[in-house]
């Protein structure tokens, strides 16, 4: 059930969280005259106090739950148990609630996952389209979550480089330009090779050989290579392979160019292909050298290869430059004039 589903279902936010707790409820009998408050459900469920207070009441009109004098706390009652009978409160830490609810953090991890991946997919495809403003609220609404969690993914993106600020403090999508893109392959060309070496020493050969073999597969299938293989293929070297560097300020700074590696995804869809084969053999020339222990030319091999990207790419921001604009979701507005 994850967060397109309940979209889909016009579910409001504070009928999931009711649906969710009368069910670990009933399959629960130690939860039975536990006190649960307003606070910590919301952290559970990951969403704001007005929603989980509107599912409390919900669950007191069904005489599941009973409010606790005129504090933002309740005391579950399973089905069928008297309300007139004595009541020992539980009162319960927060981890120890979570135990009861694991099905329901896998779900709304995954709810999260996928929610900010949607959001990704939708500021990626609009980049090359103009300039945009993100309204966090209407997002909130779009997503059926607090802004407070719209605006933690919005500050993630911004840190990877996807989004801006305006000078009004909005948040800012595009435009993306040839020399914006080309600016941040620069970037990346110099500071990628030395956040190679620098992780080199933590890397063993068994982790580089499976890079290369996954190279040398899909060399061998280029015809049939689909687009979640090549981001795989991209991810071992321009992320795994680097995350070992011990230098935390060089991977910040990657980190905050990442929207270097988004855009070969964005300019693949509407072109229903992607010519990868050039790439591959740069991918494998960096991991035979590695393997050989040559390490400055590995990292040589891979600032030319980063540098031979910047044009490929910049080329295929030309082109998609004739396609149509893709639908824009509620909550991106165009900038205005």
């Amino acid at each position: 059930m994850d967060f397109e589903y309940k979209i889909n279902q016009r579910q409001p936010r504070y009928q999931q969280i009711f649906d969710e707790i009368k069910k670990v409820l009933i399959a629960n009998r130690p939860l039975d005259g536990t006190v649960v408050s307003v606070k910590v459900l919301a952290s559970i469920f990951k969403t704001s106090r007005t929603p989980v207070y509107q599912a409390m009441k919900m669950l007191e009109a069904n005489q599941l739950a009973i409010r606790v004098d005129k504090r933002a706390e309740f005391i579950l009652k399973r089905p069928n148990t008297s309300f007139t009978s004595p009541v020992k409160p539980n009162h319960l830490s927060e981890n120890n609630l979570k135990v009861f609810f694991h099905n329901t953090l896998d779900l709304e991890k995954q709810r999260s996952d996928d929610l900010y991946l949607d959001m990704e997919y939708h500021i990626a495809n609009i980049l090359p389209f103009g300039e945009f403003w993100i309204n966090e609220q209407r997002a909130a609404d779009h997503y059926k979550v607090s802004r407070t969690i719209i605006r933690q993914f919005l500050s993630k993106f911004a840190e990877r480089g996807l989004i801006g600020k305006g000078y009004r403090s909005h948040w800012t999508v595009g435009p993306l330009s040839s020399k914006m893109l080309n600016d941040l392959f620069v970037i990346r060309s110099k500071m990628e090779p030395l956040a190679l070496i620098d992780s080199v020493a933590r890397l063993e050969n068994k982790q580089i050989t499976l890079w290369l073999e996954r190279c040398y597969q899909a060399r061998e299938t280029a015809h049939i290579l689909d687009q979640e293989m090549i981001k795989t293929i991209e991810t071992d070297l321009h992320v795994e392979l680097l995350s070992t560097s011990q230098n935390i300020a060089l991977k910040r700074l990657i980190d905050q160019t990442q929207l270097a590696l988004v855009v070969n995804d964005i300019f693949a869809k509407p072109m229903n292909s992607r010519p990868f084969t050039a790439a591959l053999s740069e991918h494998i020339m960096i991991y035979e050298y590695l393997i050989r222990d040559a390490v400055d030319a590995a990292a040589m091999a891979l600032e030319n290869h980063i540098l031979l990207s910047a044009k490929r790419t910049t080329q295929r921001l030309k082109a998609l430059s004739v396609f149509p604009m893709p639908d824009i979701p509620s909550w991106l507005m165009r900038q205005p004039s």
